[in-house]
C-alpha cells in the first residue's frame, strides 16, 4: 500500500532500492555511451538537494531534455519535496516564459541556453548546480499558490487538443501510477527499459519511474531515430518499451522486413494513439514477446489494456483495467460518444487552474477525455478519435480514425491523416493526407479506401506528403498539417 500522506514516496522508494543496487546501471545514454549507477545517482541527487535546499524557489523548471548528468535533479526535487516541471525546448521562448509565469510560486529555471527575459539567480548558485553546466535563471513570484498540496511533478499534456494543461502529480500519486504499470507489465529489476520519449512527455516519465521504482536499467534513446532505436535494442538487449504509435509507424518497414529486430524484447506496449490493426497482426505473427496496447491520458494514467495474441482481433483497445472504469457518454445510434474515465490513478488536478479542472470532470466525478469511442459486444473499447476531429459530411458524422485505419492497411502507406475540408454542398469533403513510399499512387490509395469503407467515408480529396509535422510528444500535429494544406 502507498501512504497517500507520504510526501516523499518516490524518494523513499528510490533511496531504498539504491542502497541495495549500488553499482547497477540505473540510466544509460545510448548515444553517448555513458551511464550512471544507482549509488552514484542517489549521491548526486543528495548533493543537488543540498544545494537546492539553500534556495527558496518551490519549483524547478527544466527546459529541454536532461542529460544523464542532470537527471538527478528529478530525484533531488523528490528528496526536498520541490516541484519539478519538465518543458520542451521546441516551444517559442515567449510561450515558455508565459507557462513558467503561470506556475504558483517562484521558479528556478534550467536549460542548455538562457531563457531571455528572466532574472539571474540571486544568490549565486552553489557548486553542485553550477557543475551541471546549465544556464540558470529565476522567474517569480508567479501566481498565488492554490489551497492544495504542492505537487512533485507538473506535466503539460501533449497539446493535441490545441491547449496544453498543467497536470499536477504528488509523489504518492506518481508512485501509484508507476506501480500500476509495473504490475500490469510485470516489470522487475532484471528489465532493460528503452525510452525514446522526452521527459516532458508522460511516456518519458513512465519509462524513467518504472525503471527507478523497480531497480531496472533505463536506456535513453531520445531524440527518436529508427536506426538509433534498433541499435539500442540490439546493444543493450532491451526487454521492455512503450513506443508511441508514431515511432512504430517509422519502425514499421524495418520490423516487417526483419522481425528479429524485436527478438530481445520480453514485452512491448503501444500507446498515445492506436497502432494500425494490420501492423499489429503482422507483428503478432512473429512475436516472441507479450504485445500490449493501452488507452489512457496524462490525467488518468492507463484506463484500458489488452494483451493481443495471435489470431485475436486487433480492432479494439481492451477493457478497463483494475482500478479504472470507462463509459460512453450520450451515445449516438451507432453507440459512439465521448469516452469518460474513472481511475484510482487520476492526477491531482491542473496546477493553478481549478476552474479548468472542474470543467474537465462530470458532476458525478468522471473525467471527460475529449475522445470518441464505442464499446463492442464484449465491452472492449473501440477508439474513434478526438471529439474535435470528427466532422459532418452530407449530414452524416465522419470519424477520421475509421478512414485512417483502412487507408493505413495498404502496403506502402507509412502514415495518414483524415480530415474534413469545408464544402458549400456537403458541409465538408472527406479528405486524406498520406505519407507513402515506393511507387504507390493517389489513385491506388483511393481505390483501396473505397473498397473497404462505406460510401459516406470515401475520400474525395487526397494529398501526398513527404512527411507530417509532429508535436513534441511525437504525435502528428493534425492542426498544423490541415492548416498547411488549406493554406
Amino acid at each position: 500500500m502507498i501512504a497517500d500522506d507520504d510526501p516523499h514516496a518516490i524518494w523513499n522508494r528510490f533511496s531504498d532500492l539504491a542502497g541495495h543496487l549500488d553499482g547497477k546501471p540505473a540510466v544509460v545514454d545510448a548515444a553517448r555511451g555513458i551511464s550512471l549507477g544507482y549509488g552514484a545517482l542517489r549521491d548526486r541527487a543528495e548533493a543537488l538537494a543540498g544545494a537546492l535546499a539553500a534556495r527558496e524557489e518551490p519549483n524547478v523548471a527544466f527546459i529541454g531534455e536532461p542529460s544523464v548528468e542532470a537527471l538527478p535533479l528529478v530525484l533531488a526535487c523528490a528528496r526536498l519535496g520541490r516541484c519539478f516541471v519538465p518543458l520542451s525546448d521546441r516551444e517559442p521562448p515567449e510561450r515558455l516564459r508565459r507557462t513558467i509565469a503561470q506556475l504558483p510560486g517562484a521558479t528556478l529555471v534550467a536549460g542548455a541556453v538562457p531563457l531571455a527575459g528572466l532574472a539571474s539567480p540571486d544568490p549565486i548558485l552553489s557548486d553542485p548546480l553550477n557543475a551541471l553546466n546549465l544556464a540558470w535563471s529565476v522567474s517569480g513570484p508567479g501566481a498565488d499558490p492554490p489551497d492544495a498540496p504542492w505537487p512533485y511533478l507538473v506535466t503539460y499534456s501533449s497539446g493535441s487538443t490545441g491547449q496544453s494543461k498543467p497536470v499536477a502529480l504528488r509523489q504518492p500519486t506518481k508512485l501509484r501510477r508507476t506501480q500500476q504499470s509495473i504490475g500490469l507489465f510485470s516489470i522487475t529489476t532484471d528489465d532493460c527499459i528503452l525510452s525514446a520519449s522526452p521527459l516532458h512527455h508522460s511516456l518519458g516519465q513512465r519509462h524513467l519511474f518504472c525503471a527507478l521504482m523497480t531497480g531496472a536499467t533505463l536506456i535513453k534513446a531520445y531524440p527518436f531515430h529508427p536506426e538509433r532505436w534498433i541499435a539500442a535494442v540490439a546493444e543493450h538487449r532491451v526487454s521492455f518499451a512503450i513506443p508511441v504509435a508514431t515511432h512504430l509507424k517509422l519502425l514499421q518497414r524495418s520490423i516487417l522486413s526483419d522481425p528479429a529486430i524485436l527478438a530481445p524484447f520480453r514485452c512491448i506496449v503501444t500507446s498515445s494513439a492506436p497502432a494500425e490493426p494490420e501492423f499489429k497482426r503482422a507483428v503478432l505473427e512473429n512475436a516472441g514477446f507479450a504485445f500490449w496496447e493501452i488507452y489512457g491520458m496524462t490525467e488518468t494514467a492507463c484506463a484500458t489494456a489488452v494483451r493481443y495474441r495471435r489470431g485475436d482481433s486487433t480492432e479494439h483497445l481492451g477493457r478497463a483495467i483494475a482500478g479504472s472504469a470507462i463509459r460512453i457518454a450520450d451515445p449516438d445510434t451507432g453507440g459512439a460518444g465521448e469516452i469518460q474515465v474513472l481511475s484510482d490513478c487520476l492526477c491531482d488536478g491542473y496546477w493553478g487552474d481549478e476552474r479548468q479542472w472542474n470543467q474537465a470532470r462530470t458532476a458525478d466525478g468522471w473525467f471527460r477525455s475529449g475522445d470518441l469511442g464505442r464499446l463492442d459486444d464484449a465491452g472492449n473499447l473501440v477508439y474513434l478519435g478526438r471529439a474535435n476531429e470528427s466532422f459532418e459530411c452530407g449530414g452524416l458524422v465522419v470519424f477520421p480514425a475509421e478512414i485512417e485505419k483502412a487507408v493505413a492497411e495498404l502496403p506502402g502507406v507509412d502514415d495518414c491523416v483524415a480530415f474534413g475540408l469545408p464544402d458549400p454542398i456537403f458541409g465538408n469533403l472527406v479528405s486524406v493526407a498520406c505519407v507513402a513510399g515506393g511507387e504507390i499512387t493517389a489513385r491506388e490509395i483511393i481505390r483501396h479506401a473505397r473498397a473497404r469503407l462505406p460510401k459516406h467515408l470515401w475520400p474525395a480529396r487526397l494529398f501526398l506528403r513527404e512527411s507530417f509535422p509532429h508535436l513534441t510528444s511525437g504525435k502528428v500535429d493534425r492542426r498544423g498539417l490541415v492548416a498547411d494544406i488549406i493554406g
